[in-house]
């Protein structure tokens, strides 16, 4: 069968064991973080469109299948 771990990759592979980080070659300057930020807010307005025009095709198929189906109607829907 299939094993699965339910610790980080850094506790298998080295034991748990801390390993030391070596420092900064030059020093930290937020201007780099910056088109990164908008970088990530434009993959995620665009991610959320995305969702948005899924969630919506499904719900129009669902009011499509309630007018189809004889039994089935709007008030019903909600409650399951």
């Amino acid at each position: 069968g299939q094993l699965f771990v339910m610790m980080s990759p850094q506790e298998v592979l080295q034991g748990g064991t801390q390993r030391s980080i070596a420092p900064r070659a030059h020093p930290y300057s937020p201007k780099s973080e910056a088109p990164r930020a908008t970088r990530d807010e434009k993959r995620r307005a665009q991610h959320n469109e995305v969702e948005r025009r899924r969630r919506d095709k499904i719900n129009n198929w669902i009011v499509q299948l309630s007018k189809i189906i004889p039994d089935c109607s709007m008030e019903n829907t909600k409650s399951g």
